[in-house]
């Protein structure tokens, strides 16, 4: 067990450096890291880690060029996107740091992404990258997921730097590129580069709860193609717009099955929702007079279901087609159609974490410590890039902080449940790695 003594010193040096944190997250939300594939800005933010971990903490660490890791591409986890899904990891490395134990002890890993959405034209009452603070509440693009987290993650190593104190566990830092949009690439590069550990700790937002799960996703584009023009000579163009009511129909009801089939967790037991089957995307012609006036050749829409730790991509893949098939067989004026589909983004798998491993332990004390009140670990209701630790072996689990508006206007972090989180990660680092 961790000496009260000891939790109680590191948490007051983490109050007097608390307007530290505060000014750490906002200069990060400051410095645009948008991943927009096939390329991403990541770059100025990573040097500004770097340069921070250096001047700080007294820590050195290395950027990581994802093209000179060997065996990336070729790994089976590789996301090999297409069109307008391309990746392109020039100019956008990966930042590692690892701070050697005394030995004897477990090594803990805090990993999180440095890119953001993009901010977007959305109606933000305060700009995306001013990192502004309102009645301590700090506002900008990645303030929330997951510039906060990481930030409370570089004050836990400066702390424990600060302190003195030795852990018996190596302790790795690390901030990678291209999550967003499903990437994972940069997280599988740093595995592929040399860094393991025992367990990780992501801080992805989860309003101070524990997840020792995550949901897996498939996202699927169908197309229903005809043929363009206007009937003006008795032709027949079949308009795709008005038969596309009967796919957003058959998506309703595949949203019944699939919670019907879904294996079922404790973990998601008071999800209201646990496998839901979003409709995100609806697109047919365009309204332009550059356009000529005719019905469209085609109606897009896309589909987007998330998945239960334990189902496999081909057993989802096998549901979807049977139930879009036998739906087309019920309702044969959608065969006057071409039905196309492209699955987007990569197959995400859904994963779970004993509850019993020793990390989720560790954090699950830490946070009741550090909270006052027990602090059960759930599921998330999101996929990230969990998944490729659990690849390699590597338990990990979600803990970060408080806050709103993921991927859209005026995103923001509690301020207050950063200082919260980065309590939490030092009383874990210490609880899983052990003290000198």
């Amino acid at each position: 067990m961790m000496p009260v003594e000891l939790e109680q010193r590191l948490s007051a040096m983490l109050d007097d450096n608390f307007d530290r944190l505060v000014s750490l997250v906002r200069d990060l939300v400051r410095i645009p890291t948008e991943n927009t594939p096939p390329d991403g800005g990541e770059a100025a933010g990573q040097e500004f880690i770097r340069g921070w971990l250096s001047r700080e903490a007294g820590v050195e660490s290395e950027l990581i060029e994802l093209d000179a890791v060997p065996g990336l591409s070729g790994h089976e986890l590789f996301f090999h996107g297409e069109g307008y899904e391309r990746r392109d990891y020039r100019g956008r490395p990966n930042l590692a740091a690892q701070i050697a134990g005394t030995g004897g002890g477990r090594t803990l890993i805090l990993s999180g992404h440095i890119d953001t959405m993009p901010a977007g034209g959305g109606d933000w009452t305060h700009p995306p990258f001013s990192g502004m603070i309102e009645n301590g509440i700090i506002f900008g693009r990645g303030a929330f997921d997951m510039k906060g987290g990481i930030a409370a993650s570089m004050m836990a190593v400066k702390i424990l730097r600060d302190s003195g104190v030795r852990l018996r566990g190596d302790l790795i830092f690390e901030s990678v590129v291209d999550e967003e949009h499903a990437g994972a690439n940069g997280t599988l590069a740093n595995r592929l580069a040399g860094y393991h550990g025992d367990g990780v700790i992501i801080p992805e937002p989860s309003s101070l709860r524990l997840f020792h799960a995550q949901k897996g996703f498939r996202i699927v584009h169908l197309t229903l193609r005809g043929k363009s023009g206007m009937s003006f000579a008795g032709e027949e163009f079949p308009n795709p717009v008005e038969h596309v009511g009967s796919l957003i129909e058959c998506f309703r009801e595949f949203r019944v099955r699939r919670r019907s089939l879904a294996p079922s967790w404790p973990d998601y037991a008071n999800d209201p929702d646990p496998v839901p089957v979003f409709m995100n995307k609806l697109q047919a012609g365009e309204f332009s007079l550059d356009i000529p006036m005719q019905i469209p050749e085609e109606c897009r829409l896309e589909i987007y279901w998330q998945t239960m730790p334990g189902e496999r991509q081909e057993e989802i893949d096998r549901q979807f087609f049977a139930f879009l098939n036998q739906w087309v067989e019920d309702h044969p004026e959608l065969k006057q159609f071409k039905l196309e589909h492209r699955f987007s983004h990569r197959w995400m798998p859904g994963v779970r974490i004993d509850p019993t491993d020793p990390l989720v332990a560790a954090t699950a004390a830490a946070a009741e410590s550090v909270l006052g009140h027990p602090v059960p670990p759930v599921g998330a209701p999101f996929p990230c890039d969990l998944f490729v630790f659990n690849h390699f072996g590597i338990p990990g689990v979600i803990i970060g902080p408080d806050g709103a508006n993921c991927h859209g206007p005026d995103e923001r972090v509690d301020a207050e449940s950063l200082r919260q989180l980065t309590k939490i990660i030092l009383s874990a680092a210490i609880r899983f790695c052990g003290a000198a």
